[in-house]
């Protein structure tokens, strides 16, 4: 039996991205094309820390400097270390890049 699929949905982009729930949201965004700001892949830099608008998700162990328990509580979420437990709708919140010249 296959794991649940799940929609996930950037903030200011809006395109429904099909996810399985045993996959971290950051991979399966990833593998649907979207550039997703990020960086280890594992929980520990922070980069693609995001606000979770909508839904749930599960988090896999993950660096409390990347994290920390008060960002969890105030609904932020590290998108490399976040599985899907519903349909989700997440918001980058890092700094915005520099335009490249």
């Amino acid at each position: 039996m296959s794991a649940p699929a799940y929609t996930v949905r950037v903030a200011g982009d809006e395109r429904p991205v099909s996810l399985p729930a045993d996959q971290p949201v950051l991979a399966g965004l990833l593998a649907a094309g979207v550039d997703y700001p990020h960086g280890c892949r594992a929980g520990r830099c922070g980069r693609c820390k995001s606000a979770l608008l909508e839904g749930e998700v599960d988090m896999l162990p993950h660096s409390r400097f990347a994290l920390t328990p008060a960002e969890r509580e105030a609904g932020r979420i590290l998108v490399c270390s976040a599985r899907a437990r519903s349909d989700l709708r997440i918001e980058w919140q890092g700094p915005i890049p520099e335009p490249t010249p």
